[in-house]
């Protein structure tokens, strides 16, 4: 994708996102109230009015028609439900409502220290410390420090610490110890692919929507996973499983902008977006894109691009394009593009389709198909290409390429080329390199097959040349013809197809040839058009040399206009006939002639 369309996309991210910053501050807008003995409902819908933003709740919860009295200038909106709630509430922030919950009874505590390296004492940054049955982490700071908050103060706590190109590392911490410990990690050899970014992080629209420290993150659970119900997020890090997102696999995942997840076993839904680490199965849509790490299996779609690293089996849908890194088995139908590695099903976009190694199946382009190998159909707007070998059916109205073996059928308006031809191509113009098939076209050209200059005569003619090009099995031929005697002026010029059939092993071969034949003989306004079929015996007198001649039937349209002085006007020159009408004739007559090269 072009950089407007970056700056676009940025664009639209940070805008939302701004206006979701601003949302979150809902309860530290301040407000002012002066209320004696009120209604609770009244007065949250006076704190209404001038934070503009509305409270949600149950009345079964919450007494809204409990009478209290209020009296307080620019002060925050959190002030004002401390004083009529306590702290028997939590308040849920979520677009433009604050949604209010009764209070969780967990007693939360924390534990604080520093990571350090086992073997220097330096402090280690951005490590991941974290507690595995609350799936509750956090990281270092710059300085190696961490503040970890737990729901319950148990007899024992499990601390977890993982570190790329460091041991992972656990802690056990009894309640009577102090809270604020000292770590150490000892550091390992890795080599240096262990190390690098991989996977999903990769992708460059992937990166644009996760920050450093979430890569840094992952990078450090690598090994840890877990599987979860369902998730709810509002952004890739906060949601319901907050730092520890992307190690969850989920089987629903509702992302209100967007969400990055280990994977999906169910459903995923993304009003903007979704990123998934590893595999995906099922159902996974989003309002721009989708991007899956490993692979997918089922439905994708987006309303711009679908991005699988791995391979898919099931159908992409997306209004731009479907990329596949590895094996795409189904469907992609994409609005501009689809491209994978190796394709078997169909293929349907707006431009082209791109199948870098194997196809099998269907290619519909509205521009092109491009693949490496075919096993199927391709049809396009402009041309197909094929890069190595097609077998199959190829349909372009500009062109149609196979550059190397071609065992299957090639129709184009325009033209058609193959290496080896062991098919069929119908089109303008066919050419290729070597032919065992046959070429259908005004004009062929083999380049190490079929090239005859032919020099004849004919009761119909005194000169006849023709250019034969193609093979034995069929070759096309161009042909043009005219009179010695200038009192018996006529030219002709057509197109034909003919073949040489070998009559056993001593140079002889049985040639038909069928015509198509204009003839102009003084007059425009006579229409001569003539087919004609010519039944040779040839015989090879030489390597660049034969000789043929046999009997030939022609069946003559000619529209009865006065004819020029010195034009000819009979053509059947008194051989046998037989008449189909006024204005069309058949007669019966002979050709002999040689063929050089």
């Amino acid at each position: 994708m072009n950089q407007p369309y970056n700056a676009l996309l940025l664009f639209l991210f940070l805008t939302v996102l701004s206006a979701t910053a601003y949302s979150q501050n809902m309860l530290q807008r301040r407000i002012s109230l002066q209320m004696r003995d009120r209604p609770v409902a009244e007065v949250l819908k006076q704190a209404e009015k001038q934070a503009g933003f509305y409270f949600s709740y149950s009345n079964d919860m919450v007494k809204s028609d409990s009478i209290v009295s209020v009296s307080m200038k620019n002060r925050p909106v959190a002030n004002l439900l401390e004083s009529l709630f306590g702290n028997r509430y939590q308040y849920i922030e979520s677009n433009d409502h604050v949604i209010i919950q009764p209070a969780l009874s967990y007693q939360y505590w924390y534990v604080s220290g520093m990571v350090v390296d086992k073997n220097t004492g330096e402090p280690v940054s951005y490590a991941t410390v974290y507690e595995r049955q609350q799936l509750i982490s956090t990281m270092t700071d710059e300085h190696g420090r961490f503040r970890l908050q737990l729901k319950e103060h148990k007899p024992v706590a499990s601390i977890n610490v993982s570190k790329v190109s460091y041991a992972d590392t656990v802690v056990l911490l009894s309640g009577d110890q102090p809270q604020d410990i000292q770590i150490g990690i000892q550091q390992i050899q890795y080599t240096l692919d262990s190390v690098v970014i991989s996977g999903v992080e990769k992708n460059w629209l992937a990166g644009l929507m996760l920050s450093s420290k979430q890569t840094m993150n992952s990078l450090n659970l690598n090994n840890f996973f877990s599987k979860q119900p369902f998730q709810f997020s509002l952004t890739p890090g906060l949601g319901s499983h907050g730092r520890m997102g992307a190690q969850m696999v989920n089987k629903f995942s509702f992302n209100v902008l967007g969400g990055y997840t280990a994977g999906v076993n169910g459903f995923e839904i993304g009003t903007l977006f979704n990123i998934v680490k590893h595999d995906m199965k099922y159902v996974e849509i989003a309002g721009l894109f989708n991007i899956v790490g490993g692979r997918a299996s089922g439905v994708q779609v987006a309303g711009l691009y679908n991005s699988v690293l791995d391979s898919l089996s099931g159908i992409q849908v997306a209004g731009l394009t479907n990329i596949v890194a590895h094996d795409a088995k189904g469907i992609q139908v994409a609005g501009i593009y689809n491209h994978a590695l190796n394709t078997k099903g169909i293929q349907i976009s707006g431009i082209g389709n791109i199948t870098v190694k194997h196809a099998k199946g269907v290619m519909v382009g509205g521009i092109f198909n491009s693949t490496r190998n075919m096993d199927g159909v391709q049809i396009a707007g402009i041309a197909n290409v094929n890069v190595k070998r097609s077998s199959g059916v190829q349909i372009a109205p500009i062109a149609n390429v196979t550059a190397r073996e071609m065992k299957g059928i090639q129709i184009s308006a325009m033209v058609n080329l193959a290496q080896r031809l062991k098919g069929t191509q119908i089109g303008l113009v066919n050419i290729a390199d070597t032919s065992e098939g046959y070429s259908i076209g005004f004009f062929n050209f083999i380049l190490h097959g079929y090239h005859k200059l032919s020099i004849s005569t004919s009761e119909l003619q005194h000169v006849t040349l023709a250019y034969k090009s193609g093979n034995r099995k069929l070759y096309s031929i161009l042909i043009g013809g005219f009179q010695l005697d200038d009192k018996q002026q006529a030219y002709s010029f057509g197109y034909g197809l003919g073949s040489d059939m070998p009559l056993g092993k001593k140079g002889f071969f049985f040639n038909p040839e069928l015509t198509n034949q204009y003839i102009y003989a003084g007059n425009e306004e006579q229409q001569n058009l003539l087919v004609r079929l010519q039944l040779n015996v040839k015989y090879r007198i030489g390597k660049l040399c034969y000789i043929y001649a046999g009997p030939a039937f022609s069946i003559l349209y000619a529209k009865q206009v006065t004819v020029p002085e010195g034009y000819r006007s009979d053509f059947i020159n008194g051989y046998p006939s037989v008449s189909f009408g006024k204005e069309v004739k058949g007669w019966l007559g002979w050709n002999i002639g040689v063929d050089l090269f």
